[in-house]
Order: C-alpha cells, then structure tokens, then sequence
C-alpha cells in the first residue's frame, strides 16, 4: 500500500470514529477517557493523523460499543442502534437527503409527536398558540391537536 492510500485509510477510519463517537453523543474527553489515551491522540485519530496501534483499535471498539470491524465499515456514517431505525437511515441514504434536509423531517417529527428537541436554542423553537400550550409547532402557530380542532371547528360552521 503507497502512502497515499494508507492516508485515506486513515482518514477514513478517522472519519468513522468521529461519526460513532457523535452518535453517542460523547465529547471529545470522554471519549479519549473510555479508550485510556489523550484528547490530544483522539483529536489526531479523527483527523486521520494518528495509526493506533491493534490494542487501541480494540479499546476504541470497546468504547464506541460495536466490533473492531465496524471501524472499518466503508460510508456507514449514522450508526443504528435499533433495527428498527435501519428503514430510516437507509431511506435518508437512498433519497440522498443533506443534513439540513434530515434536520427539517427531524423537526416535523418532533412537532407531530410533541417531542421536545433537546439541542436546538429554546428561542429558535416556535410554540402553539393556544394559550397554556407549550407544544412545539412548525408553521400556523397551532400544534397539530389544536390546528385539527380549529379546523373541524370551520368546516361545521361552513356547512351550516
């Protein structure tokens, strides 16, 4: 293997270890924590800087909970815990959504289900408009129970 081929190898793996370690939501430092190495090694793993030794592999595994061989696993950015999450992940893939895209179905969820999502600065997320409601809405200023209700509310009154 030429050096350049064994830099995208690196790279590579360095790219899949980003992707498990942000979809376990782990910093930086609590990652290196789990594995026994520094930031600092973690920070040059992730960046393709840094070959880590068998053993390291195996504690990275070990941390990141999957076997040795899904470092390896070519284009699998989004790690699925649950099978059941593996039509969506793989709809995201074949539909070729960008990141913005998933985030916009992921907001549509979340206001279909009144899920709260955690990560977004709570200023950012628009609220129902009923009053003591809280629920987070997408557009209309209603969440879906009460938008529906005013709906069905207008239709009766326009057949009558």
């Amino acid at each position: 293997m030429d050096p350049a081929e064994t830099n995208a190898a690196l790279e590579q793996l360095g790219r899949r270890v980003r992707a498990l370690r942000e979809g376990r939501a782990l910093t930086q430092e609590e990652f290196a924590r789990k594995c026994g190495i520094s930031v600092s090694f973690a920070s040059l793993l992730e960046r393709g800087g840094r070959s880590p030794s068998y053993e390291t592999l195996l504690k990275i595994a070990d941390a990141l909970d999957v076997p040795v061989a899904d470092l390896f696993r070519e284009g699998a950015a989004l790690e699925v815990q649950d099978p059941s999450h593996a039509r969506l992940v793989d709809f995201a893939r074949r539909a070729h959504l960008s990141r913005a895209q998933i985030e916009r179905y992921i907001a549509v969820g979340a206001a279909m289900f009144g899920v709260e999502l955690e990560r977004r600065d709570p200023d950012e997320v628009q609220r129902c408009a009923e009053e003591g409601c809280e629920r987070p809405v997408l557009a209309r200023g209603l969440c879906a129970p009460h938008y529906h209700r005013d709906r069905r509310a207008r239709l009766q009154q326009e057949e009558a």
